[in-house]
């Protein structure tokens, strides 16, 4: 706190409207090792409530495609964007040392108001020098006494006063090998959480790992601490960790993806028969990250995956771990060195001379198409497991790519190429595809049955020029995931469907010309995977919902749904029978002009309860939405459970909704989070705090209200 405040007073002191030479903005560095709490610092300062300063200073380039633009556009961007306006900027753990580099992106932010700030997050003095610092703030080391108030609050949860005494001491001596340093005192909590008995904690302390800190560098102070709580996982866990060095500092980390990545490397193993790899794989996950291992998660919504980060100290361990068998290029220069790697990561442009013949990964994370795919890179890789090469500006994906045998994750993301080649078939390992955002995609092999290991197949944001799905998609009864199914209007393509059982999760775009009202012959006659658990249909025509959709017997396991522009449907009536529901999405309803208060329940009958699991309800862009009806004050009598299980409620872009129906919010208990966006006229009879509308919803513990998407 102390740290906070004094750097707050900085920002906003008198001093800060004088800035650098030539420039209205002051620099200030925060300077600290490893571990330290710089980021953390930034973090609450960004947030403090005493003085927003641009809190959302990027929120007008949000809408621009910030990843395709090359240097130049970009800081042109900038500079528009900051031009005359006072912003606080934090930019974290910067590296970079040379002068050349940072003074075209310093002078793009030159013409800012004065008072605006700069806030530099480095572990290195001359970093601090080269940005042209104005203030320098040293972090401080933390107390032994609290560090060991850290790690007692994670390791003591839930445990008797008498158990805790009989630990304290030694956890104390502990603390003190933490060397002042917050990461590691979280660390060794989340350790020593695991540990029951006393001997088990005395165990920790006497370890010889902590010997190890005479022969590391400063920036290695972290290594004992990581390595005591790495030592104890299973050879399984040790592999799945230590893989996560294969992604770049600071990247934003899908944990389905990464569990895919590493049942491609074969390191997920199913206990008994017959158990789902990706079960098992979410429990390796879950495992690392309650040993801190991870950081920054970001809770699954019904449109966007679980993301985390790893701590760069934590990263850095990781990479200590493989340097032998990893190898990152990042075009500067200062790859990761192994002289035969086993898995290779590419930031930027070229490969170098590397040995491709014993490589199991082959990774892109250009987010700008500046890898260049190597010549003959198919006939090279002969031992590959992974293959990821979204951004590559691939036209074509040539015939070799079938020799590839031992492959199980191939990953072609944003690439223009027309056609996939049909030798892709004989890739008969293979368990996720990616061909999202493939624009110009037109066809998928015919022979796509040959695929028979194949459990996800991806194909976000569609691609539109898709025209044909093969009867042999029916075939992969090893399905979990098929996203952006597009099925033809007058057709039965869905009726491959029937006998994929395995699949969970469900994406389906309707084409193609429609007896609108009607609902279209691909659907109705359409039979559901028994264990669907995520359903989203877009472009929906029908005036009523498919008949097997609100049967019970076909929704039992439905948590997930989103129907996107229904053209016809008026009611959503018969949603409320999904008694399994967790998430409804609903989008683009344009039909929906009056919400009746029936859909969310108005009886005290234990039959009449509405969607008695529905965790999170999101209405987006439903444009003629006007009227939402409230209880009477007779209903509000018997009204007595409604939508019990309810605690986020989103509405986005429904410009012409006035007025919520604040009865039914006061009686939804569990309501947590209400979330308006982009909703003109609920913005002006809610944002004032002292007006009567706004008592109506101050009960709910967290309301935004903002004119962001």
């Amino acid at each position: 706190e102390s740290d906070k405040d004094a750097l707050l007073d900085q920002v906003l002191s008198k001093s800060s409207s004088q800035g650098r030479k030539g420039s209205s903005s002051q620099v200030i560095s925060v300077v600290g090792v490893g571990g330290s709490g710089k980021t953390t610092l930034a973090q609450l300062l960004f947030n403090d409530d005493r003085k927003r300063i641009a809190r959302a200073i990027l929120e007008s380039l949000e809408k621009s495609s910030l990843g395709s633009l090359e240097l130049e556009p970009l800081l042109q961007l900038l500079k528009e964007t900051f031009s005359g306006k006072r912003f606080l900027l934090v930019l974290d753990d910067v590296w970079t040392e040379d002068d050349s580099k940072w003074e075209p992106f310093q002078n793009s932010l030159k013409d800012g108001a004065p008072g605006s700030v700069i806030l530099v997050t480095t572990r290195s003095h001359r970093v601090a020098a080269v940005v042209g610092t104005t203030h320098t703030h040293q972090m401080a080391l933390m107390s032994d006494s609290d560090c060991w108030l850290i790690m007692q609050r994670i390791a003591f949860g839930g445990r008797s006063e008498e158990w805790r005494k009989k630990r304290e001491s030694i956890g104390q001596k502990i603390a003190e090998k933490c060397k002042g340093l917050p990461l590691a005192a979280k660390t060794m909590g989340s350790l020593l959480r695991l540990k029951d008995t006393v001997q088990q904690w005395q165990n920790v302390l006497d370890s010889e790992i902590w010997q190890l800190e005479e022969e590391l560098s400063p920036e290695q102070k972290l290594f004992p601490h990581l390595y005591l709580s790495y030592n104890e996982l299973s050879p399984e866990l040790k592999r799945c960790f230590s893989y996560c060095a294969v992604f770049p500092k600071d990247h934003s980390i899908v944990v389905e993806e990464l569990i895919w990545l590493w049942m491609a490397q074969g390191y997920v193993r199913p206990r008994r028969r017959g158990e789902s790899l990706e079960l098992v794989g979410r429990e390796y996950f879950d495992n690392l990250a309650m040993r801190s291992f991870f950081q920054e998660l970001q809770k699954a919504t019904i449109y966007r995956r679980m993301t985390c980060k790893m701590h760069d100290i934590v990263h850095d361990f990781a990479q200590f771990l493989t340097k032998n068998e990893c190898h990152a290029l990042d075009g500067t220069g200062r790859n990761s060195s192994s002289e035969r790697p086993r898995h290779l990561t590419i930031l930027e442009v070229g490969t170098e001379d590397v040995d491709f013949g014993r490589l199991r990964s082959f990774l892109t994370f250009s987010e700008i198409g500046r890898v260049v795919v190597p010549q003959n890179l198919f006939s090279r890789l002969k031992c590959v497991r992974t293959l990821t090469l979204s951004d590559c500006g691939l036209d074509e994906i040539p015939a070799e790519i079938g020799r590839l045998i031992h492959l199980r994750l191939l990953d072609l993301k944003r690439n223009p190429f027309v056609a996939l080649p049909e030798a892709i078939c004989d890739l008969y390992y293979l368990e996720t595809l990616d061909i999202s955002f493939c624009d110009k995609l037109s066809s998928l092999p015919e022979k796509i049955e040959g695929l028979v290991h194949l459990r996800h197949l991806f194909n976000y944001e569609y691609t539109d020029d898709l025209r044909q799905i093969p009867q042999g998609l029916g075939k992969l009864t090893s399905l979990c995931t098929l996203s952006g199914f597009i099925a033809r209007s007058n057709s039965d393509d869905l009726a491959i469907l029937k006998d994929l059982n395995q699949l969970e999760n469900l994406v389906i775009k309707i084409k193609g010309e429609v007896d609108f009202g009607k609902t279209p012959s691909c659907i109705e006659t359409m039979q559901p995977p028994p264990n669907l658990e995520l359903l989203a249909l877009v472009g929906y025509p029908g005036a009523q919902l498919p008949s097997w959709l609100v049967t019970k017997s076909h929704a039992n396991n439905l948590t997930k749904l989103v129907i996107g522009r229904p053209h016809n449907i008026s009611s959503l009536l018969a949603l409320r029978k999904l008694s399994s529901l967790e998430e409804l999405k609903l989008v683009e309803v344009g039909k929906l002009e009056c919400l009746g208060k029936e859909f969310f329940g108005s009886s005290s009958s234990a039959e009449a309860v509405a969607f008695p699991n529905l965790r999170k309800l999101h209405f987006d862009a439903c444009n003629n939405w006007t009227n939402w009806e409230d209880l009477s004050e007779d209903d509000e009598e018997v009204a007595v459970s409604i939508m019990p299980s309810l605690e986020k409620l989103k509405i986005s872009k429904c410009y012409r909704l006035e007025v919520l129906p604040h009865r039914i919010l006061s009686k939804i208990l569990s309501l947590k989070i209400l979330d308006i966006r982009s909703c003109d006229k609920l913005r002006d009879h809610y944002s004032d705090k002292t007006g009567d509308d706004w008592k109506q919803i101050s009960h709910i513990p967290q309301v935004d209200i903002s004119d962001k998407w």
